[in-house]
């Protein structure tokens, strides 16, 4: 399995599931401490925001399944009473224990719900605004659906599958990305498509600004 995606989608094989297992746990606690920002105070209030509980959720779901594989589906039941309290204090979420997603995930407003397939192979420091699915338009195959590093969703985008997305690309609120393309890219529209230089910079204004 990859653990790690570069610039393209060629990927940096980690194939130790140990060693995939352990940085789940790290980047669990690499996400929780950029969500708390060095702010003592926001350890205690974090957890109320459901994005928190999100990451935890996710990680440790994923971390099970790299360490346990397929008997995974059935150990985690022997976990149900945590998972179900990470649900109830986590927000509105389907981030499948298969997929793969890189260090640095943020889902900033968790309120709006997020949708993540199987299939999915994304790389680092992926964001989601809030109401984004990740799936695919017919059945996937592992492969089909990838994302770069630095990829940044906004509010209500949608990535249907089969597609592959490049770094650091900004999918604009509302886009359906049913296309491929390239690094650097700026997607808007329905169907979605590149944007224009002064459209991309207008993008990227509302896309920084709803971050903060």
């Amino acid at each position: 399995m990859a653990e790690n995606v570069r610039s393209g989608g060629a990927r940096t094989p980690v194939t130790n599931p140990r060693a995939q297992a352990a940085n789940q746990l790290r980047w669990m606690a690499y996400e929780l401490r950029v969500m708390v920002n060095r702010c003592w105070w926001r350890w205690l209030t974090c957890w109320f925001g459901g994005a928190a509980c999100l990451i935890v959720s996710y990680r440790l779901d994923r971390c099970g399944y790299l360490l346990a594989g397929s008997a995974w589906a059935v150990l985690r039941l022997l976990l149900l009473p945590l998972f179900l309290t990470l649900r109830l204090l986590s927000a509105k979420h389907e981030i499948h224990y298969h997929a793969e997603i890189g260090k640095g995930l943020r889902v900033l407003h968790p309120s709006l719900g997020v949708v993540v397939s199987a299939h999915t192979i994304a790389g680092e420091q992926l964001i989601l605004t809030g109401g984004n699915c990740i799936g695919g338009r017919r059945p996937l195959r592992r492969g089909d659906l990838v994302l770069g590093n630095n990829v940044t969703l906004g509010a209500n985008a949608v990535v249907l599958g089969p597609v592959r997305i490049g770094s650091r690309v900004v999918v604009g609120a509302g886009a359906v990305v049913i296309e491929s393309c390239g690094d650097n890219t700026v997607l808007v529209g329905v169907p979605a498509r590149p944007a224009h230089l002064s459209d991309a910079a207008t993008v990227a204004d509302q896309l920084i600004g709803g971050a903060q």
